[in-house]
């Protein structure tokens, strides 16, 4: 009779614990099956984390900017080849590559590579303070890119996430 009282109270606990990892996983499935506060994955990513490309620069009268802007790119392209799922963050400078008709040619070129990026199912996701705050105007910006919002980059960042910054 001693002993009933342990087993009984163990029977619960293991019944408690399995309930819990049942409803976890049915709530993790139902959420992703809907996308319920998650980012979306690359239609032929291989799962893992959301890769993050943070490009902050992108001032055309500044090499230095205009190579690490570059280098963001060629990354986020590579990355986006292997299957990873990619999403490109342009904020401060990095805003300038976000127009849809840069008048700078190496702005242009870049453009029309993360077009080529979006159309290819990755996300570029651009600061609207930034980019006002350097003459650009919201109508202007390139089709298919996304504004950044508070709760957008809540989640971006909630998530499973590396951060490649330039």
């Amino acid at each position: 009779m001693r002993y009933t009282v342990y087993v009984l109270g163990i029977v619960v606990a293991v019944l408690a614990v399995v309930a819990t990892v049942q409803v976890s996983q049915q709530q993790q499935h139902g959420a992703e099956e809907h996308g319920a506060g998650t980012i979306p994955m690359h239609p032929i990513s291989h799962g893992g984390p959301t890769i993050v490309v943070h490009i902050t620069s992108g001032d055309p009268k500044d090499a230095r900017h205009m190579l690490s802007a570059e280098m963001g790119v060629r990354m986020a392209l590579a990355m986006q080849q292997q299957g990873k799922d990619v999403i490109v963050f342009l904020d401060s400078y990095g805003t300038m590559l976000a127009p849809r008709n840069p008048t700078d040619s190496k702005l242009k070129a870049l453009n029309s590579d993360l077009q080529q990026f979006a159309m290819q199912g990755g996300r570029v996701i651009v600061c609207p303070h930034c980019y006002q705050v350097l003459g650009n105007k919201a109508e202007d910006l390139t089709p298919g890119f996304e504004w950044a919002g508070p709760g957008k980059m809540s989640k971006v960042w909630s998530g499973h996430v590396i951060v490649i910054d330039y």
